[in-house]
């Protein structure tokens, strides 16, 4: 299982490892964003070539760890085999990768308060 049931290196033509964006790596940047930890874990024990997949900018999984400060992640990654002296494409090693803010949700400033889906919707909360 790597992340969202992306196929497998196995049956990609293109390495993982390869300097490309695709889907899995898309998830997975999303995944260690947003500290889905324990699914990422899975992934790096399932298939460890999943911790040296590398993004078309040349970041990968140890490179967003260090991002968004997931030390489970800094150490799993470390130990499936990520390269932690690997440069991305403006010369960065994953230490020195600066701190990603958290990443929340907030409603423009025209959001209103309630969505008028039309018609009487019969709720009694006029």
């Amino acid at each position: 299982m790597i992340l969202d049931s992306v196929p497998s290196s196995s049956s990609s033509s293109v390495p993982r490892t390869a300097w490309e964006d695709s889907e899995v790596k898309s998830q997975a940047w999303e995944h260690i964003a947003h500290g889905n930890v324990e699914l990422v874990l899975r992934s790096i024990a399932e298939e460890p070539c999943f911790a040296k997949m590398r993004a078309r900018d040349g970041r990968g999984p140890l490179h967003w760890a260090h991002e968004f400060h997931e030390r489970r992640l800094i150490d799993a990654l470390l130990a499936a085999g990520a390269d932690a002296e690997a440069t991305d494409a403006t010369g960065l090693t994953p230490a020195r990768m600066p701190r990603a803010p958290p990443i929340t949700y907030t409603a423009p400033e025209d959001a209103e308060d309630e969505i008028d889906y039309g018609g009487d919707d019969d709720d009694d909360d006029d």
